[in-house]
């Protein structure tokens, strides 16, 4: 008998023991399962089948309270292709319904098809396509005019996203310890107080949201957590800033995650020194009322 639990403290070695090589990387299981385990405003589930640990998977509350994010579902390879991966997904929905939710999003590697092909059987479609640099290498040090946003941009920065194509063909979302989050004009307003927003010079023609500190057990990593751009330059002034902000702040890892267009990827390949890439969907589902 297959049953779908909240997790236990006992069940975490025998979950990692399988959670070890879905990538080909490795897996980032081990490093989340605490965070997830304590976490108030989610809820990780496991599956059990006569005694034995054999699936599991985790589910959050976003910060606005409308939505919930769908991560790790992890099968042992012994029990796949049993639709425990969509039970799991149902669960996690149910969980989201009776929270209040309006609707559920993840995001599915673009080379996982099977993946894709369950999330879509269920009801879900890809909100927008995002890349993932990770530049391991030194940059120069190069000269910008680009800055820090200050009260007085944000009323030119919210304009600027109305009239801006990459911001809604993003979802109009942005990333935090990859979980996709909507970026509204309350998050705007959060982003500028805490100096997270990098704009280039009036007239404003490119915004870049950044993370200074890191995500799960990597606290010394500089993120691009959005980018907006209307042109090569507006990309380029960006890249410079904050290129010159990663060498003062001696980070280990400078990391992008944005929107997936041809002309923003193409500006990037010219502009940033990238050692590994990835491409992931956003999908998303609406809740029926």
């Amino acid at each position: 008998m297959i049953t779908i639990r909240p997790a236990r403290k006992s069940d975490k070695d025998e979950i990692l023991s399988f959670c070890i090589h879905t990538f080909s990387w490795g897996d980032y299981i081990s490093r989340v399962w605490d965070y997830w385990y304590a976490e108030k405003n989610g809820q990780l589930f496991v599956v059990e089948s006569g005694g034995e640990k054999i699936a599991m998977s985790h589910v959050a509350i976003c910060p606005d309270g409308k939505g919930i994010w769908l991560e790790g579902i992890r099968v042992h390879p012994h029990h796949r292709r049993s639709y425990i991966a969509t039970m799991l997904l149902a669960k996690m929905l149910e969980y989201g319904r009776r929270k209040g939710a309006r609707e559920a999003s993840a995001i599915v590697d673009a080379t996982n098809f099977a993946s894709q092909s369950m999330m879509e059987k269920n009801g879900f479609r890809v909100v927008s396509k995002w890349m993932y640099y990770n530049a391991l290498s030194t940059p120069r040090q190069q000269e910008s005019n680009a800055r820090i946003a200050n009260a007085d941009d944000i009323d030119d920065i919210w304009q600027y996203l109305q009239q801006s194509k990459i911001y809604r063909l993003s979802g109009k979302r942005y990333v935090k310890s990859w979980q996709w989050y909507t970026f509204d004009h309350r998050t705007l307003l959060n982003f500028v107080k805490e100096e997270r927003v990098v704009v280039t010079s009036l007239p404003i023609d490119g915004i870049a949201i950044i993370n200074k500190r890191g995500y799960w057990d990597r606290s010394n990593i500089l993120q691009i957590v959005y980018l907006d751009i209307a042109s090569a330059s507006s990309l380029c002034r960006l890249v410079s800033f904050i290129t010159n902000l990663y060498l003062d702040g001696k980070f280990d890892s400078l990391q992008l995650v944005c929107y997936d267009s041809k002309r923003v990827t193409s500006f990037i390949n010219k502009f940033v020194i990238k050692e590994e890439e990835e491409q992931f969907l956003l999908y998303n589902k609406q809740f029926k009322p």
